[in-house]
């Protein structure tokens, strides 16, 4: 890679929920950092499927990311298609900028918000 183009990593870490003294069940937090392109999306993607797949509860932080195209659209919407399949549950937090923008209209904002930011019609991504 030549230094002129962006480095994109993806962190995984839990963090309690509310149902965690009852249900001993964390959240697992995927946040990528950098650019979310047809490149890096593979990436994304395949972080997102190994956490839907071993955790009851999977959060997508989008705060680090500068740059949104319609590849991570495409994978959000995936990673929410394969945690309904699995039983799982799936949202995304953090969006600001132009991934909010991509988010708003695409329409995947409203499917995605997690929990404690839907709280009604007026709710946002932030």
């Amino acid at each position: 890679m030549d230094g002129s183009a962006p480095s994109f990593q993806v962190t995984r870490y839990t963090e309690p929920t509310n149902l965690s003294a009852t249900l001993s069940a964390d959240r697992m937090v995927v946040a990528p950092v950098g650019y979310v392109d047809m490149d890096t999306a593979p990436r994304l993607a395949t972080a997102l499927m190994k956490a839907i797949d071993s955790h009851p509860e999977v959060c997508c932080d989008l705060t680090g990311v500068g740059f949104f195209s319609a590849a991570g659209v495409y994978v959000l919407l995936l990673a929410r298609d394969r945690a309904e399949r699995v039983g799982s549950r799936f949202s995304i937090r953090g969006a600001g900028g132009i991934t909010q923008r991509v988010l708003r209209i695409t329409g995947v904002e409203r499917l995605l918000l997690s929990p404690e930011q839907d709280t009604g019609p007026g709710a946002r991504l932030g």
